[in-house]
């Protein structure tokens, strides 16, 4: 990823962090301004992995494709 993209998302993050800081006060008296806050949680959890995405190098990439392939899945526990 460029740098330009990343800055963008580093600047949308910090977005994210002034609106989540400006409704945290009224979090107990809305109901609206609780739903927005855990959107933009979401939000900003999903920009700050697509930047931790992109900070990942190829080798590292591939070994994680190798690694999380031992992990169990749900599925394991059931016969099918």
């Amino acid at each position: 990823m460029s740098s330009k993209k990343a800055q963008q998302i580093r600047q949308t993050i910090l977005k994210y962090n002034t609106e989540l800081s400006h409704l945290k006060c009224e979090l107990e008296n809305s109901e609206s301004a609780n739903q927005k806050y855990n959107q933009l949680l979401i939000k900003k959890a999903v920009c700050q992995q697509e930047l931790n995405n992109s900070k990942v190098s190829l080798v590292q990439k591939f070994m994680n494709k190798f690694l999380h392939s031992k992990e169990k899945l749900i599925c394991d526990y059931f016969k099918s």
